[in-house]
């Protein structure tokens, strides 16, 4: 009778080194994409000085690299500020308890859009839970900031100040409002709001954010010529919703987000 021959043990060393090679190949594989309209929207988790960093980044890439949603850990490298190619939003945490430290904005994406900081509002009253963001602009906080409305409140401004706001349902993801101040329309502010939205509900953990049907004529525009990473999620219009004011909110679905 003859022993089945086991294989050789590879050595811890060299495991190692083959997981480094994996690893780096994901990198490579992620870096030759090229954001295109058409293309999915996946996330890298990035790491400066590698896995024990104090600071994580969580990007937003759209590239055909990898499926729409996939997260895709590339911790395991220092990323050294290098990121995806067709990254759009990074947005750079804390390991140790989740606090958002930055977010940066591809131009890509950015485009006319002024420099923003965030307010995050949990809706703590409301019965089912949601969750606002909200874009500032102007020196009260460095941009890129994400701060609580306590802090808004120190610096002399109030919510109302803000240049746009996005308010879903962080369960099932659904838009319930999205606002852009007339002032700043058509420079990218929507589309910049959504994206760090989405970076911000990947990090918690939450529903993605999609659109229920209802929509205003604005919104249903703006769906009809939006990215396949959010036109695939967004359904098509059920119920016409009546355009707001140019002062007052957008409700239902996709607002006015250029």
């Amino acid at each position: 009778m003859t022993a089945a021959l086991a294989g050789p043990a590879t050595h811890p060393a060299r495991a190692g080194q083959e997981a480094a090679r994996a690893t780096l190949l994901a990198v490579r594989r992620a870096t030759r994409g090229t954001a295109t309209g058409s293309a999915p929207l996946w996330w890298a988790r990035l790491a400066e000085r590698g896995p024990a960093s104090a600071e994580h980044s969580l990007v937003a890439v759209a590239s055909e690299r990898f499926p729409d949603g996939t997260p895709v850990d590339l911790t395991a490298l220092q990323s050294r500020g290098r990121r995806p190619a067709g990254w759009l939003v990074d947005l750079r945490y804390r390991t140790s308890d989740g606090a958002v430290v930055d977010i940066e904005v591809a131009g890509a994406l950015a485009e006319l859009c002024p420099p923003l900081w965030f307010a995050e509002v949990p809706h703590a009253t409301s019965g089912v839970p949601a969750a606002s963001l909200l874009a500032f602009r102007g020196s009260a906080f460095r941009p890129g900031s994400l701060v609580s409305p306590h802090q808004v409140a120190t610096r002399g401004l109030q919510m109302t100040d803000r240049v746009g706001e996005l308010r879903w349902w962080t369960r099932s993801g659904v838009v319930d409002t999205v606002t852009v101040a007339p002032e700043v329309r058509r420079r990218g502010v929507g589309r910049v709001l959504v994206t760090v939205a989405e970076a911000l509900r990947v990090l918690r953990g939450w529903a993605p954010l999609r659109s229920d049907g209802r929509l205003t004529d604005a919104g249903a525009a703006w769906l009809a010529t939006a990215p396949a990473h959010w036109s695939r999620r967004l359904a098509e219009r059920t119920e016409r919703l009546p355009d707001q004011d140019e002062a007052a909110a957008v409700p239902g679905g996709a607002g006015p987000l250029r």
